[in-house]
This record gives C-alpha cells, structure tokens and sequence, in this order.
C-alpha cells in the first residue's frame, strides 16, 4: 500500500470483492441498494439476483460469509498501516510549523495560521479515500475505528499549533495604563457627590476625545503624536487580540471539517459508490477537492452527528483554551 502501483492493484483487487459482495447483499453499506451492471440486483424481478428466494440459498450464504470474512482480514490489515500513515502525515504538518516558528518572518515574534502547512499531511492521504469509502460502505465499525485513529494523531497537532498562536498573540496584546483605569473606573468612594449622569457625560467625553484623536488626518502637527498614542511597539488591545486569535482558527477548523468530510466519505450526498472512487484517478492523482467551500448540513442525522463528534473529538480542547482567553482578555482590559 506505500506505492501508487501496489495500491492500485489492491484497489482492483477490492473492486472485485466489492462487486462479488454486492450479488449475495444488495443493501450493503450505507448507500442503500444498488443494481448490478445488468440491473438484476435488487431489481425484485422473480428468480433474480436481488430476490429473497436467491438471498436465502444456502450456497448464497455461504458466498456472502466468505466474503464477509474477507473484508475482515484486509481490514485488519489496513487499520495499522492507515494508524502509521496518519501519523506520518501529521509529522509532516509538524515538521512545517517548527520551520515557520524558527524562520525570520515572524513579526513581532507572531507567524499567523497558514492552512497550506496541514496540505502537506492532507497529499501524503488523498490516496488513501477510496478505501475509507470501501471500509464505510462493508463494516460500519471498522470505519468509525479508523475515523478515530485519525482524530488522536491530530488533535495534539492543533492543540500546540492553536495555542502556540494564542501565546504569540498575547505577546502583542496591549496592557492599559494606570491613566485608563483611573479615567474609566472612578472610584464611587472618591467621587460621592458625583451622580450617575455626571460620571457617564465624563467618560463619553474622554473617549470621544481619544477616538478623535484615533480618526484625526495624519496630516498635520499631531501626526506623530497620535501614532505614539496608537503605540510605537505595535502592540494592540486585548479585545482585538481575541478577534485576531478567532479570524485566523476559524477557517482552520473549517477546512478540517471539510477534510474529514471528504476523505472519510462522512457524507449521504456523494453521487458515487466504491468502485467508481476507487477506478475515477489514479492515486497519486488524488488531490481532493476545495475545503474552503462552505458546505450544507448532511440530510442524513446519523452522518452530520458523526461529523459533530469528530471536531468535538479534535478540537476538544478548544472550549477550555477560549474561556480561558476571554478570562485573559477581561483581566487585562474589563471594558
């Protein structure tokens, strides 16, 4: 399976079990009922392939086990030898994302997100799709075994990449002044005989004041001066830090998702069955499809809820990272 020409063999081999399995039940797999290439499986004609008279011979049964029992044994086979590619693969994503964080490029000690990094594992297993949708569509079980040997190579692989990038934001991020907070959070104590109409017209006085200053032409004496307000080390305001962090991780886990959608085959709408992926490309012509495309909800539950499990599975840490990150931003700057 490390070759295109091995691969391929083994995927005529596999179109061939498929087609022999289809004749003993023509309900396999998830994709429902299929016709043969003459139209008698589950045609319901008297006498044919697809009826109950043929499904309940017993040398059809006998057939339909031993294919059965084939599929297992190659099964077995491929759930290691996909375990290792999986990692592989992600090691060459990993590999890219220690080259960029030791590169001169950084600004400011940040490198933003780059999605072609995780293209590099994404190459190494395009040729590896139509044999998901082969174990998909003849063990229900043994596929979901190998969605979830993908999701624990690369859920530590997202994890440091996304905090790593949380770090370096943070790095950036703006501490305000002791001036901001004693011009925004008036102490009541000092200020008793202030009302609540006096303190609000103060402080939307002191904020126009700096947005104007902010919005001012930079033409014009106080150019620099404003440039030095805004912050000569580039630095930015923890709220901005926040939104920076979501912009680049959101199109990430997006891609990710249509990734796992399409190499899995975690989907009712695909118009193709195993032996049209299987002959379409050869394998090392595989290169998938846009995983920047928005897609729709599966209109199959079972499929769009497997989908959900998945990221949560992958990006399960992301929940406690964010809170974490809003705690962060509202210490640093609770307006």
């Amino acid at each position: 399976m490390e070759t295109s020409r091995g691969l391929e063999q083994i995927e005529l081999s596999l179109v061939a079990l498929f087609k022999a399995m289809l004749t003993t039940d023509p309900t396999l797999g998830l994709s429902g009922s299929r016709s043969s290439e003459d139209g008698s499986i589950g045609s319901g004609r008297p006498g044919g392939l697809g009826s109950s008279e043929f499904s309940n011979m017993r040398v059809v049964q006998e057939k339909k086990e031993k294919y059965k029992n084939e599929s297992v044994i190659f099964l077995r086979r491929l759930k290691p030898f996909l375990q290792f590619k999986f990692a592989a693969a992600i090691d060459e994503t990993r590999k890219a994302l220690e080259r960029e964080k030791g590169s001169s490029i950084s600004r400011a000690g940040k490198v933003k997100l780059d999605s072609r990094n995780h293209d590099l594992s994404r190459d190494v297993l395009w040729k590896y799709s139509p044999l998901m949708l082969f174990s998909r569509e003849v063990d229900r079980v043994e596929w979901e075994e190998l969605m979830k040997k993908y999701e624990m190579v690369a859920r530590p692989l997202y994890q440091d990449e996304f905090r790593d990038a949380v770090f370096a934001w943070k790095r950036i991020g703006r501490k305000p002044t002791g001036d901001e907070s004693d011009i925004l959070f008036t102490s009541q104590i000092e200020k008793q005989t202030d009302g609540i109409a006096t303190t609000a017209r103060k402080l939307t006085v002191k904020r126009s004041q700096t947005l104007a200053k902010s919005l001012r032409s930079p033409i014009g004496e106080n150019s620099s001066k404003t440039n030095i307000e805004r912050g000569s080390d580039g630095r930015i305001p923890p709220c901005e830090v926040f939104a920076g962090i979501l912009d680049e991780m959101v199109p990430i886990m997006s891609m990710e998702q249509n990734f796992i959608v399409e190499l899995f085959h975690v989907t009712s709408l695909e118009q193709h069955d195993f032996p049209e992926a299987a002959t379409a490309t050869l394998p090392d012509e595989r290169r998938g499809v846009d995983l920047k495309r928005a897609r729709v909800m599966d209109p199959n539950r079972d499929l769009a809820k497997q989908v959900i499990q998945s990221m949560e599975e992958v990006f399960s840490f992301f929940p406690g990272d964010m809170q974490s990150l809003v705690d962060w931003s509202l210490q640093s700057d609770p307006l």
